[in-house]
């Protein structure tokens, strides 16, 4: 039996560019959340954990008008109503998904470096030999550029008609292609040509996440490489600060992740977790969150105090968070036993 890898924390100082939107447009970005929680409000109320299925859900929260309730057999953290095909549709699909595609249009290339690099880097540690990969929710294809440049294999899907184009602009010998919200299962499940399926934050948007891991279970697929929005601190300063962009729990993020509830999954489908990479951004949510608070007469002389005092250590005060496993992202391999 392979002996798990389990890695912690990255260096969030060549991230901060590539994220100054969240700073910059605040505003803009939280009402485009606060649209999507009142779209979600109009979905019938959830009666299910979405991970397990059980009936046992306690609320202990209230976010951005959304109650989330805590599921006490598997420790999922779902939001009150469904996930229903029509929401997602809304959401990822409709004008050709422009509107969600805004967030990824910009950076691409610093993107394929800074963040999707190190995923796959972190994905050829665990799996050493030869693969070929399948990721599905590629969005603009930036994981599937990242693997081409380390002249891997790979093809991307998407519902995003405007993210595909934009990932085949920049993609020369790999590819990504448009597909329907519903044809992704079919197409995990009859897979012949890869050896591995990524889902780099998909797995919590999918309307029905248990149907796709038993389209995987079917498959010839052997890995399965995810990326989940975590129960964390940032769950907690999104509660506290509620005039501030909430990044982790609310809008299209309508549930999130424990350690037990990811080791529930791996249990329940029959899968070994072989790789574990822990790194989150509560730290910098927390900067985000006092930066967009604060009532600041010199924003010069803010920032200049704040950074010996914060932001010079983002990167030390999240590695304790990380290596605690309570951090907001979690990179999980899974492999068929």
């Amino acid at each position: 039996m392979k002996k798990k890898i389990v890695k912690f924390s990255k260096s969030y100082k060549n991230i901060f560019g590539i994220k100054k939107d969240f700073y910059k447009n605040n505003l803009k970005n939280l009402n485009s959340v606060l649209k999507i929680n009142n779209l979600y409000k109009k979905q019938p109320l959830r009666k299910n954990c979405k991970n397990c299925n059980s009936r046992s859900l306690t609320g202990f929260i209230k976010n951005f008008g959304i109650q989330y309730k805590i599921c006490n057999n598997c420790n999922h953290v779902n939001g009150q109503y469904k996930d229903t095909e029509k929401f997602a549709e809304r959401i990822y699909s409709m004008n050709k998904g422009k509107d969600y595609a805004k967030n990824y249009l910009g950076d691409y290339d610093l993107r394929v470096k800074n963040i999707y690099a190190p995923k796959v880097d972190f994905l050829t540690s665990v799996i050493k030999k030869k693969f070929r990969l399948m990721d599905m929710g590629c969005g603009g294809g930036h994981f599937v550029k990242a693997l081409e440049n380390k002249k891997i294999y790979a093809t991307g899907y998407d519902t995003s008609k405007e993210l595909c184009k934009l990932g085949n602009l920049k993609i020369k010998n790999n590819k990504v292609i448009n597909i329907k919200l519903n044809d992704s299962y079919k197409i995990v499940q009859e897979s012949k040509n890869f050896d591995v399926l990524s889902m780099i934050g998909v797995l919590e948007h999918l309307v029905d996440p248990s149907r796709m891991l038993k389209s995987f279970k079917k498959s010839n697929i052997k890995y399965l490489y995810i990326l989940v929005p975590m129960f964390s601190l940032s769950t907690f300063l999104e509660n506290s600060f509620t005039k501030v962009f909430p990044r982790s729990l609310s809008g299209a993020h309508t549930h999130a992740y424990t350690e037990k509830s990811l080791n529930y999954l791996s249990k329940k489908y029959n899968l070994r977790i072989i790789g574990e990479y822990w790194f989150g951004t509560d730290i910098p949510d927390f900067y985000r969150s006092l930066l967009c608070s604060s009532k600041i007469l010199n924003k010069r002389i803010y920032q200049r105090e704040l950074k010996p005092r914060l932001v010079n250590l983002i990167d030390d005060l999240q590695k304790v968070l990380d290596k605690k496993k309570v951090c907001s992202e979690a990179h999980i391999i899974f492999e068929k036993k």
